[in-house]
């Protein structure tokens, strides 16, 4: 018992150290991601003289191809964590993030969930961002009455992953059924190919979308899969040309495999409209892919990027990466996690029993991604918008 207190103590001295060496920009952001696991203390520089803080957990995917939402998704956390900070903070403490990598896999969540849990304490972790991560994690925070909060994860699975478990992105559930309904009463179409990744959100919509084409009447002529390690798809692309589909509906996990397989699928002349999830339609996958995409139609959470809150954190994105925002429900979901969870704990502290009966309560919370409200699931109720892709622009053509 002795030798447990004096490695936690020497532990705890082995964190304080971490943070005070932190290096931190005017903003308050780190000039570079910190190392997996370490803390790193948002808000003004001179607000972090400070030793009062409350500790919250950032698991995202900060390696690998998914980076490109991990990145901008903790950008925004960090956005947000400044101004509060510069406000004073949760009650005068200032936001600590611990940040642990979990690289959108579920074997990584549950690592990175057992860290933050067991060995930093968090009673709350703001992540992931894949599904495939948060469906790890949940078990574990769930059974140590954890808040968990996702600003982008679909897969209709997390509906029933716990009552300490939250998440800014409407489900799959929905996302699938508004693409089926578009293409077969907007489009016209009957004949489906399917491409899919073996993930959990990839494998969430294809199932909802199947069965709800299929409930219109349609038919799946194809229903092609492949692994996040492939990096030939030919063969799935010639399986679905020869089934003569009349629309394609695209589920990659992430950008690189959605490139992938449309440079493919052009190399073999299939030129059938594209239906797809919100990978196709992150802002600087389309600048970099305008020609490859263009006429394809995606489906996102609707976001006013016009309101004021939404406006001024997307010009504070802006000024701090020198890029737009690349996934606007993402980003907005973020924000409003980090403002929603720090209200909470400034009404209750770190009762999560409290924390989460708060979140429960949300209703018509006006934040960034619009207006807020969780159902008895923890899923928010949003609405969907349908855009397509012309002239290297995301231009809304339906809601729903």
């Amino acid at each position: 018992m002795q030798t447990n207190k004096l490695f936690l103590a020497g532990l705890a001295a082995l964190v304080i150290l971490m943070i005070g060496c932190t290096p931190v920009a005017q903003n308050g952001v780190p000039d570079v991601r910190p190392a997996n696991g370490e803390t790193e203390t948002s808000g003004e520089p001179d607000a972090q003289a400070t030793t009062e803080t409350v500790k919250l957990g950032l698991m995202l995917p900060l390696s690998g191809d998914a980076t490109a939402y991990g990145n901008p998704i903790r950008t925004a956390a960090f956005i947000a964590a400044d101004e509060i900070n510069a406000k004073g903070g949760i009650n005068g403490k200032m936001i600590e993030f611990v940040t642990e990598d979990s690289k959108c896999s579920p074997k990584d969540g549950a690592s990175a969930a057992q860290k933050l849990v067991n060995v930093d304490k968090v009673k709350v972790i703001i992540g992931g961002a894949c599904s495939g991560e948060t469906l790890g994690a949940a078990p574990i925070t769930e059974a140590a009455k954890v808040i968990l909060i996702s600003p982008s994860a679909t897969s209709p699975d997390i509906t029933a992953a716990g009552d300490y478990v939250f998440r800014i992105a409407p489900s799959d559930a929905f996302a699938g059924e508004v693409a089926a309904k578009y293409a077969s009463d907007d489009l016209g179409r009957s004949k489906a190919v399917v491409f899919s990744e073996t993930t959990d959100y990839a494998q969430g919509l294809r199932k909802v979308f199947k069965e709800n084409f299929e409930l219109l009447g349609g038919a799946v002529v194809a229903d092609e899969t492949f692994s996040s390690e492939d990096t030939d798809m030919r063969t799935q692309v010639l399986k679905a040309k020869n089934a003569n589909p009349d629309v394609i509906y695209i589920v990659a996990q992430t950008p690189a495999k959605a490139t992938l397989l449309l440079k493919q699928l052009k190399e073999s002349g299939m030129e059938q409209e594209i239906v797809a999830s919100e990978v196709l339609l992150g802002r600087d996958f389309i600048a970099e892919n305008s020609e490859l995409i263009e006429g394809a139609i995606g489906i996102e959470p609707k976001v006013d990027d016009t309101s004021p809150t939404t406006a001024a954190l997307f010009a504070k994105y802006k000024e701090q990466t020198g890029e737009e925002v690349p996934w606007p429900q993402f980003v907005a979901g973020v924000y409003d996690a980090v403002y929603l969870v720090s209200d909470a704990i400034s009404l209750y502290g770190e009762d999560t029993d409290k924390i989460r009966d708060n979140l429960y309560s949300v209703k018509d919370y006006n934040g960034a991604i619009g207006k807020l409200t969780f159902d008895e699931n923890g899923d928010p109720l949003l609405p969907y918008s349908v855009k397509k892709i012309t002239g290297g622009k995301a231009v809304e053509i339906a809601t729903a």
